[in-house]
């Protein structure tokens, strides 16, 4: 983020705040990106008048929310810019009298979504090619999937991640967002699958996964 906006980015800015989303999909909703949501709030409580990014499709990885971050900040007010910095420019503001600009923006968006579809369609094909052909698909050796452990071919349950699985899916139906969730885990204690920490992504990969198995 940037205070003062005069310019061209690098020129006449001070930067007052560096906010991550580490190991989060950018392609979650706001409230399920820390690093995003702290940003806002800093434009908000005018702790910063701007927003930079390396280009506009790392601002979100899905278009719907790559939107809705650019609505919350320009909506702070007319002071606050987003630049990315691989163009070296500004994101540059809807205009009524200029419908073009909202629209090149967002086919560019669209455009960069519909690529990481494709290449996540090509992935998932050779996976299943794999799996139909018996292979493994990926994971840690003894424990590829959360919850089950492989033996011999056949996945069987693992008891405590079980019991992890299931408060997941609970707090979830309770509402609770995965940011939420995350923390929680954590808070109890409760193995990750790996590294050392829970995130949102990790919670919600988990609990979307168990509910396609049980309603497959």
């Amino acid at each position: 983020m940037l205070a003062g906006h005069e310019g061209e980015v690098g020129t006449g800015h001070e930067i007052v705040g560096v906010h991550r989303d580490r190991a989060v999909s950018g392609a979650l909703a706001i409230e399920d990106r820390p690093g995003l949501a702290a940003a806002i709030v800093a434009l908000e409580q005018a702790a910063a008048d701007g927003i930079v990014v390396h280009r506009i499709d790392r601002l979100a990885r899905e278009l719907h929310v790559q939107e809705v971050a650019l609505a919350h900040a320009w909506g702070v007010g007319g002071h606050v810019a987003v630049y990315e910095a691989a163009e070296g420019g500004e994101v540059r503001r809807d205009d009524p009298n200029d419908p073009h600009r909202r629209f090149l923006r967002q086919v560019m968006g669209a455009a960069a979504e519909l690529e990481r579809g494709l290449i996540k369609a090509r992935l998932h094909g050779g996976r299943r090619r794999k799996a139909r052909a018996g292979g493994f698909i990926g994971g840690r050796t003894l424990h590829p999937k959360y919850g089950y452990v492989l033996v011999e071919g056949m996945y069987e349950e693992v008891g405590e991640e079980q019991a992890v699985i299931k408060r997941i899916i609970g707090l979830r139906e309770e509402g609770a967002t995965w940011a939420a969730i995350a923390s929680a885990l954590a808070e109890d204690g409760a193995p990750p699958p790996c590294g050392a920490a829970w995130y949102p992504a990790t919670a919600r990969r988990i609990c979307r996964r168990e509910i396609e198995r049980t309603h497959a």
